[in-house]
């Protein structure tokens, strides 16, 4: 009985290239914090215009004789009927300010997920569950920075106690200290509450201000008072050396050599390590220092 050939598909070699990324874990940390700042920078965009049209009413304003009838006058012209504001719009100004913060944690919540979500991050979660769901508690920052801790660890140190104790001294770091208060802000406005006050309070009296200072220039509004686009600024610039530092640390040590070794080991020795300490740098976003070491360690 004849019987029809099976057709022939001819398959096209894989590149290296292909199949290191297919190998290796995808998406690498500077990646994910390149699309984290490239999303921050085009919101910023959008919020600086907002704010420019804030700042040029608020000037109209000033010159009015009657702020309320003003602007009701000016709501009825474009269609808006019901606004009859009972508050002034130095107050309504500030849900500008809400609204970036509680899109810069969004952003944020979607990094911490796609770090979360990384091979190298389920595997730490699946190696010792009784340790995981220890230290898996609080705010997503807080859950995220925890696996991070563990992973910065050698197997054979990893406890509970230990992760916690790391956790908390590294939540006292001033990018760290600042999202947990703008945290807090932002649930404050959305869960008002006796309870969330007091730990918005807790949090603002446990900030090390010397060091923020010193690091961005500024402090944010205390709680009760009226914030400002600085405070979504630096909520932003916090948000971003968090971001940073969650990525870099995502691999350990030991998954970024083997990492180095299987990139760039057959290449020639010159091209070889200019290659891994560029890779380094943009890709694993290890510091000057961290190369350093890093390279002293490789055994090609």
């Amino acid at each position: 009985m004849a019987t029809k050939k099976t057709k022939q598909v001819r398959r096209e070699p894989v590149s290296e290239s292909k199949k290191t990324e297919e190998e290796d874990d995808t998406p690498l940390p500077g990646k994910l914090e390149r699309d984290f700042r490239r999303s921050l920078g085009r919101h910023n965009l959008h919020l600086n215009m907002l704010e420019i049209s804030a700042r040029a009413f608020a000037d109209t304003l000033s010159t009015q004789a009657n702020e309320a009838s003003y602007i009701r006058d000016c709501a009825k012209k474009q269609g808006f009927h019901s606004l009859y504001p009972d508050a002034s719009f130095a107050s309504a100004r500030i849900y500008l300010v809400y609204s970036h913060i509680a899109y810069v944690f969004s952003a944020g919540d979607m990094l911490c997920d796609r770090i979360r979500a990384t091979r190298s991050m389920k595997a730490l979660k699946s190696a010792d569950e009784t340790l995981f769901n220890a230290i898996d508690k609080g705010d997503f920052v807080r859950k995220t920075l925890a696996l991070a801790v563990l992973a910065t660890m050698p197997p054979e140190s990893r406890d509970a106690d230990t992760v916690i104790k790391r956790l908390t001294q590294f939540q006292t770091h001033e990018s760290f200290a600042l999202v947990n208060y703008f945290r807090l802000v932002r649930n404050e406005e959305l869960h008002a509450s006796e309870e969330s006050d007091r730990k918005t309070t807790a949090a603002w009296n446990a900030l090390p201000a010397a060091r923020i200072e010193a690091q961005f220039g500024a402090m944010p509004t205390a709680p009760m008072g009226q914030l400002n686009s600085q405070d979504a600024l630096l909520c932003s610039k916090a948000w971003q050396y968090v971001a940073k530092w969650l990525c870099r640390h995502m691999l350990n040590g030991a998954e970024g050599q083997a990492m180095i070794k299987k990139r760039f080991g057959r290449l020639r020795t010159d091209r070889r390590d200019a290659a891994a300490r560029k890779f380094l740098k943009l890709e694993l976003l290890y510091s000057t220092e961290d190369i350093d070491e890093a390279m002293s360690t490789i055994r090609w």
